[in-house]
């Protein structure tokens, strides 16, 4: 997926983002998610700090002072990411990696005066999703980021209370498109093309020289009685081995029709 941003407030003063320090920004992304997703997401956050001149730079230990870098090879940033989330080990949540990072100005360290005051808090979103608002329990003012399912994917919290945004936002754009399966064509009915492909998969292709639909060839639909277990498969095999139906040869193998329960 490719992802947006949205502005989630703005960092807090003392006493106004929850616990935690001033100025600081919780991130949490959804654990499941594959890790370049997280990725793309940091990325996508990281875009939009360039955009007005601010960095990604994490505090806590083992990962402190270092920045995101979106030119970064994919290895160095997965690298970056897990070690990140290790590092906030003092609050754990199942189902989610948790960062924490502040937003100083390019060129500024996070302990300047003015570097990371009143900076823009971005949370990823996706086309078609919703970011959701909310504010307390320790964690500020804060927000969700839900993909076009309602998934919760990402949350980013600790902004200022005094200083929230409008609403809940409905992400503008096209949605990720679903995978497509090919339709049936015009001569084949959705069954014809599925024991068609079975075949062919199985034995190298049909005979494209017969003109008969599948229909024909497996006379009345004998086929699919005999692939019914509840029904009379002696029978039907009799009836479709009588040297008048071209496959009658691999229908007298049981163990193929097991390939179609």
């Amino acid at each position: 997926m490719s992802y947006l941003t949205e502005r989630s407030g703005f960092t807090a003063p003392p006493g106004k983002g929850g616990r935690g320090t001033p100025y600081h920004i919780d991130l949490k992304l959804l654990s499941s998610l594959p890790v370049t997703e997280r990725v793309k997401m940091f990325d996508a956050l990281a875009r939009q700090k360039q955009a007005i001149g601010r960095e990604i730079e994490f505090s806590n230990p083992a990962v402190s002072g270092r920045r995101w870098n979106v030119s970064s090879p994919l290895a160095e940033k997965v690298d970056l990411l897990e070690k990140a989330a290790a590092a906030h080990g003092h609050s754990q949540h199942s189902g989610w990696q948790s960062f924490d990072y502040y937003a100083p100005f390019k060129g500024k360290s996070r302990f300047d005066k003015g570097a990371v005051e009143d900076a823009s808090i971005y949370i990823p979103a996706v086309a078609g999703g919703k970011v959701r608002r909310g504010s307390g329990g320790g964690y500020g003012y804060y927000s969700e980021s839900l993909d076009p399912s309602g998934r919760v994917i990402a949350r980013v919290g600790h902004g200022n209370i005094d200083r929230p945004e409008a609403g809940d936002v409905n992400v503008l754009g096209k949605p990720p498109s679903p995978v497509q399966l090919p339709e049936p064509t015009a001569q084949q009915n959705p069954n014809e093309a599925r024991v068609l492909s079975l075949f062919e998969a199985m034995f190298g292709g049909v005979n494209q020289n017969k003109k008969e639909s599948l229909s024909d060839v497996l006379m009345g639909g004998l086929l699919q009685q005999a692939l019914n277990k509840r029904g009379n498969l002696g029978a039907n095999i009799d009836a479709l081995s009588g040297g008048q139906n071209p496959y009658s040869q691999y229908i007298l193998n049981p163990q193929m029709l097991e390939q179609f329960e």
